[in-house]
């Protein structure tokens, strides 16, 4: 699987008079899509329609979602989410926004343009290899911290929180495996996978 790290605007691509722009987002749940959609509306108060495709990949399943804002359906949105799906990039959200010009395009026309626009952002963005973290609640001895933040570090991982009591808590995002590396190099540490 892919991820963008990096989001993207395409250049305005000017379709019998249509005006269509290619938009990708980095977003990890439904919420964060749709508050990137409430954005762009903001931004584009005027446009005539803000179609979109995303898929959402949590470790445990692939939440796939496209609409098509008005237009026939599966002209828009589900082009959108095709790009997606035949690319395997999860977490990313493909926006275009189009501002009608008063010629219709027809299905087929609306689907190749909403298509190209899409394209147009994703080669814009960078493309990175997608790594699954989780997030674990790690409980420890005061010292072994430099030890198991050498791990979380070495793994990818990063620390999201940390409280310091009689023993260490931290609060980490770190891969499966590099979870498993602490369990196996630190028999006596809690370890314990949380919802994020």
């Amino acid at each position: 699987m892919k991820i963008i790290s990096l989001e993207s605007t395409s250049e305005d691509l000017i379709i019998n008079k249509s005006k269509f722009i290619g938009l990708s987002f980095i977003i990890t749940t439904r919420d964060s899509a749709l508050e990137k959609i409430k954005c762009l509306q903001s931004a584009h108060p005027a446009c005539s329609h803000i179609a979109y495709g995303y898929q959402i990949y949590s470790g445990k399943t692939l939440k796939p979602y496209f609409n098509d804002a008005g237009e026939p359906a599966g002209t828009a949105g589900k082009p959108l989410l095709n790009i997606l799906e035949n690319q395997n990039i999860v977490n990313t959200c493909l926006a275009v926004v189009r501002y009608y010009g008063g010629i219709n395009l027809g299905t087929g026309g609306l689907a190749r343009a909403y298509s190209k626009a899409g394209m147009l952002a994703l080669k814009r963005s960078k493309v990175t290899d997608f790594i699954l973290n989780n997030y674990y609640l790690l409980s420890f001895k005061y010292s072994m911290l430099d030890s198991i933040t050498h791990v979380i570090y070495s793994n990818n991982g990063s620390i999201i929180d940390k409280q310091f009591t009689e023993e260490i808590q931290l609060k980490v995002k770190i891969t499966p495996k590099g979870a498993q590396e602490i369990v196996v190099r630190f028999p006596l540490i809690n370890i314990e996978e949380i919802s994020q």
